[in-house]
């Protein structure tokens, strides 16, 4: 089975592609969902910020390094 950071990586970017993490009350992330309709997601009630495929990965990144530590 792969990660997803491991699926992003291998498959490439896609432009216009967004994402939401929402995380746990710890900072820990919970779920990574995409977004299928970006510019409809922002209209609603209280949106999560969005991230781009680059910001995604690198935010997967971040979080193993810090649970590595």
């Amino acid at each position: 089975m792969t990660s997803l950071k491991a699926h992003l990586k291998r498959q490439g970017t896609v432009r216009g592609r967004r994402w939401i993490v929402k995380r746990y009350a710890n900072d820990a992330i919970r779920e990574v969902k995409m977004i299928y309709n970006p510019k409809e997601y922002e209209k609603g009630k209280n949106p999560r910020p969005m991230y781009g495929d680059k910001a995604l990965i690198k935010i997967l990144d971040d979080e193993k390094q810090k649970n590595n530590s």
